[in-house]
């Protein structure tokens, strides 16, 4: 059955008054509090081009990639449509359950396990490599609600096989972390999937891309870590992570990926209006999807054991 698309409608009277340093209703990410819910939400405002007005699609990609990460087995924050102040937006519920409990971010773990690790760096870090994020996570058991008791770097090495499933570019430093109440730690779910499945794409281009097979596969190949060492593509990523994982982990994930149907993606997108997601950009993502799991199969079997 398919997920609702039910905009929550939200604006500078929900603002979280806890948290004045983020009351600028015109900043794109604003906390939010929701009538009958405890935990405050995270509102992102689709970006606008202001040459011609054009909405990105982040709100339906980041709304689209919470279901395709579950399918496959990833764990992720709640994602709902939104409108902030009559705008396109996505709110993500927050993963922490009461002030006792802290997201840290994977920039201050990297810091804490390497002294010279250089937390300011935006783009590509020399100092960001799968096996810098694997020490340090040691010992971290993954999230609660994952159906399979992994380790951290074992459930990372999912969250990368999922980013280049979607083609997500934006798995940074801070773009994953551990929740810790008191003495426990463990992964937090993934959680920031906007930019991906060619959401800042117009529609005339994927029109391009959908009727030449060739210029959409080299648009496919384009897609790379914008921020690990060597900006490795997104594929080459995941294989790489996996291959290091745990068997147990391995055997997890391209299960997953063995059992997810690109196609049944067509389902899940019914309730999304169509002007907020032409047929256009669906077919595409279908395309997409159906690309990347394979390139994503063949090269898991080609990759040395």
């Amino acid at each position: 059955m398919p997920h609702q698309w039910v905009p929550l409608d939200l604006g500078e009277s929900d603002l979280d008054a806890d948290d004045p340093e983020e009351q600028m209703g015109s900043k794109e990410k604003n906390w939010v509090r929701i009538a009958d819910d405890d935990r405050r939400w995270l509102v992102k405002v689709a970006r606008v081009d202001e040459r011609d007005g054009t909405i990105s699609g982040e709100d339906w990609a980041e709304w689209l990639v919470q279901h395709i990460a579950n399918s496959v087995g990833v764990p992720t924050a709640h994602v709902r449509p939104a409108l902030f102040e009559g705008q396109r937006a996505t709110a993500s519920r927050s993963m922490l359950r009461n002030d006792s409990e802290r997201l840290i971010h994977g920039n201050e773990l990297l810091s804490a396990r390497f002294p010279n690790y250089d937390q300011s760096i935006r783009g590509e870090n020399p100092g960001y490599t799968l096996s810098a994020v694997q020490d340090a996570v040691v010992g971290i058991p993954g999230p609660p609600d994952l159906s399979i008791r992994l380790e951290a770097f074992d459930t990372i090495a999912g969250y990368l096989m999922c980013d280049a499933l979607v083609a997500g570019r934006d798995r940074h430093h801070e773009n994953w972390g551990v929740i810790r109440r008191g003495g426990d730690r463990w992964l937090a779910p993934s959680f920031d999937h906007g930019n991906a499945l060619g959401f800042q794409e117009r529609d005339a281009k994927r029109m391009r891309l959908l009727r030449d097979r060739e210029l959409f596969d080299r648009w496919v190949r384009r897609g790379t870590s914008q921020h690990f060492v060597g900006r490795p593509t997104l594929v080459d990523l995941a294989i790489g992570a996996l291959r290091v994982s745990s068997r147990d982990a391995q055997d997890f994930w391209i299960g997953h990926l063995h059992d997810f149907q690109p196609d049944g993606v067509d389902a899940e997108l019914e309730p999304v209006p169509h002007d907020v997601m032409s047929e256009v950009s669906r077919r595409f993502v279908v395309s997409l999807l159906d690309t990347n799991r394979r390139r994503l199969l063949d090269g898991y079997s080609a990759a040395p054991a």
